[in-house]
């Protein structure tokens, strides 16, 4: 299935189509108590935490390092992202943890290319409600945007590139051990 963003006055009216959804983000108070949950009573396993060097963000405009602890999880071919926020600075993830104490927040999809196609998006007039680059203790880097189409679809879109050795990756359960390997990654105890 894949994913199309269409901007209604645009004269493209096909709009721009992206890979399959591939990631659900849910904001957390507590990554440890949300991992044992969804172990015991979702059954989703195993759980991989990233080992964050540096997250730079863009948000409204403004730089800054936010600092997360983020776990992540599969059921069948969809990525679950648990976010924690470690810090009370305004950003994306403010809003839903300050009005509902967490929640589902984005549904994300991984591609290639993410400069080029951030481009097009944001040709096509969707804004970007905040933006950085990931970079793991292993070397991994993450980019990502997140896509203001709550008017549009219900819910913020995430579009993510990921890449080891300069060489784009997909997250999955395999990827997710080879992280371990180069440090990237923990495993979480379930």
């Amino acid at each position: 299935m894949e994913v199309s963003i269409i901007i209604a006055g645009l004269d493209n009216i096909n709009g721009m189509k992206l890979p399959k959804v591939s990631q659900l983000g849910i904001v957390v108070p507590d990554i440890c108590n949300a991992v044992r949950y969804y172990s015991k009573i979702l059954n989703i396993q195993p759980w991989f935490r990233s080992k964050i060097a540096s997250n730079n963000s863009v948000f409204k405009g403004e730089s800054f390092s936010l600092e997360l602890d983020i776990a992540l999880a599969f059921s069948g071919g969809l990525e679950i992202e648990l976010i924690r926020m470690l810090t009370d600075r305004e950003c994306i993830y403010s809003d839903i943890m300050n009005n509902q104490g967490g929640g589902l927040h984005h549904i994300g999809t991984m591609v290639t290319g993410f400069d080029k196609k951030l481009e097009q998006l944001q040709k096509m007039g969707v804004g970007v409600i905040q933006s950085g680059i990931i970079k793991t203790v292993g070397g991994a880097v993450t980019k990502y945007a997140y896509l203001d189409t709550i008017a549009t679809c219900g819910i913020i879109s995430e579009i993510i590139e990921s890449k080891l050795a300069g060489i784009p990756v997909f997250h999955n359960n395999f990827m997710m051990h080879v992280g371990r390997l180069t440090g990237d990654i923990d495993l979480i105890p379930s």
